[in-house]
């Protein structure tokens, strides 16, 4: 996909330079087609490397030719500042305010909203020190206020010819919990219309005897506007269970109408982003909600001749709409010792009933 001309430069199409050692990162990840409209709504994500820190801003789009090209990006916005300036793009107003991170997807509620989990997101500033004990890690400093996570529920304006985007109340957890906040939200419909947040967290920097590494989630009974406290998510049984700090998903399969939770689930604590094996999926007990563990199934795990650091992440999944099985395409990171990077891409597919 092409990058869009005006975010690298100028609105004339003049081209802006960039100081010596800045990065800038653009592009899209979350999508859904709104059939309605025959449009696709999309999460851009804009990373500006400045002076070794990384600042992120997110903007939705939309495209009406099948990704051919995108509307002009909005900025999603919850706090006062400066909105981004093509011809100021490093404008410090613009850099630490508003930041965040996109989620995994977009859903369509069944009240007709969409609804996007924002992460990295800036806590209210009278809100109590998150880090009393002074936690640093490479991706948030000890003064970070950027932990939190929110809904953004998004709604098609006639008049405006666009999707409106408006923020929800944020939630967060202390960097005593977790040091990097919360991450990677994966958002799903509950039957009752209750929307479910899950999101990765990390104990890098803490110890795994007090903080042995768990996925955190929350619940929202108004559609995303405001989620209740994030919390350990658990088996069915009540018991948490450990899982390393990596990505994840949910999907709901066509046919059975079960919700399904694809991660790493570990079996004992875990330390920051390993061991990201195995590879086991879940149906979700909905009601609760929770991981029903007699359902836990591996797709995939360590096998002899694995390097210690493999990783069973970063997958992409699908529902085949003719078979109806999930597909997961993964590339087992570290299946050659001698080439950690030097990995093969496989696919997998798992038949449901």
């Amino acid at each position: 996909m092409p990058a869009p001309e005006h975010s690298y430069c100028r609105p004339d199409g003049r081209p802006l330079p960039h100081p010596e050692g800045v990065r800038v990162f653009w592009g899209p990840l979350p999508q859904f087609y709104d059939a309605k409209r025959e449009a696709i709504a999309s999460i851009w994500l804009r990373q500006t490397k400045l002076r070794g820190v990384y600042h992120n801003q997110i903007f939705s789009r939309f495209s009406t030719d099948l990704a051919r090209t995108w509307s002009e990006p909005r900025q999603m916005m919850y706090e006062p500042g400066a909105s981004f300036d093509p011809e100021k793009p490093f404008e410090p107003e613009y850099l630490k305010n508003n930041p965040g991170y996109f989620g995994n997807n977009i859903i369509r509620h069944s009240n007709g909203t969409l609804i996007h989990v924002a992460t990295s997101v800036n806590i209210p500033s009278d809100a109590p020190d998150p880090n009393p004990k002074g936690i640093s890690v490479w991706s948030a400093p000890a003064d970070a206020r950027c932990i939190g996570s929110m809904c953004f529920i998004g709604q098609w304006d006639d008049q405006f010819n666009d999707f409106r985007w408006t923020a929800g109340k944020p939630v967060w957890v202390s960097r005593s919990i977790s040091s990097r906040g919360l991450a990677e939200a994966e958002a799903a419909e509950l039957e009752d219309g209750r929307v479910l947040v899950v999101w990765r967290t990390s104990n890098v920097g803490l110890d795994p005897k007090e903080v042995p590494g768990h996925k955190f989630f929350s619940v929202s009974t108004d559609g995303g506007r405001t989620l209740d406290l994030p919390k350990p998510w658990t088996y069915d049984d009540g018991t948490a269970f450990f899982s390393p700090s990596s990505f994840h998903r949910m999907i709901r399969h066509g046919v059975t109408g079960r919700l399904y939770w694809i991660g790493n689930i570990s079996p004992g604590p875990t330390r920051g982003n390993s061991p990201r094996y195995p590879l086991v999926i879940a149906e979700v007990d909905e009601k609760i909600p929770a991981i029903r563990r007699d359902t836990v199934t591996v797709i995939d795990d360590r096998r002899r001749g694995d390097d210690a650091r493999l990783q069973l992440s970063n997958f992409s999944l699908l529902e085949n709409r003719e078979d109806h099985s999930l597909e997961i395409y993964l590339t087992r990171l570290g299946e050659d010792p001698s080439d950690f990077w030097g990995a093969n891409a496989y696919k997998y597919t798992l038949q449901l009933k």
